[in-house]
């Protein structure tokens, strides 16, 4: 569980994962005005870095070898410049975020879970982590719920890793 916005979801590519830091880069973010889909910098205004936790990480794994598999069957290479979600048969196009809510709200429906939405999971991920004791500049920052402050240190990009990293503190 990452917290992250269902945006930023929407433009990971697979050169954003890092299996040996358990790392997630998180660059961009897709947007969807009316004019079609975007890519633009997360709401944050910068990129960070976010710990991934060892089921995460082996989630990603297992849908990293079924996307290559998918593609071998195609003839086509998995290339770092591929998204991690796409509708694409290819996966070279992004899915769009109003997608990915909707069919947030359609499972939520037919688990018959209470009155949630999509967004109400970036809460969860942040009080899970304050209860089992981060401290809360580490998840202010894993959310990218706040500006970085002068006193905290932030991953400036890729290969960078973040200072203190909750990623073994809650497995979803």
């Amino acid at each position: 569980m990452t917290g992250c916005r269902r945006g930023e979801l929407c433009s990971i590519r697979w050169r954003h994962v890092d299996f040996d830091r358990a790392d997630l880069w998180i660059e961009l973010a897709t947007a969807q005005p009316r004019s079609g889909i975007l890519e633009k910098a997360p709401k944050s205004g910068e990129g960070r870095r976010i710990s991934l936790d060892p089921h995460t990480l082996a989630l990603l794994r297992q849908h990293k070898l079924d996307v290559t598999r998918q593609l071998l069957d195609l003839g086509v290479p998995l290339t770092d410049d591929a998204f991690v979600f796409s509708v694409t048969s290819d996966y070279s196009q992004p899915r769009k975020p109003r997608s990915v809510t909707q069919k947030y709200r359609l499972m939520a429906t037919k688990l018959r879970l209470r009155s949630t939405r999509l967004h109400a999971l970036r809460h969860y991920s942040a009080t899970e982590l304050l209860t089992a004791g981060v401290d809360l500049r580490t998840v202010a920052g894993r959310a990218a719920g706040c500006r970085s402050t002068p006193d905290r240190r932030a991953p400036s990009g890729p290969g960078e890793r973040s200072p203190r990293t909750p990623e073994h503190t809650i497995g979803l």
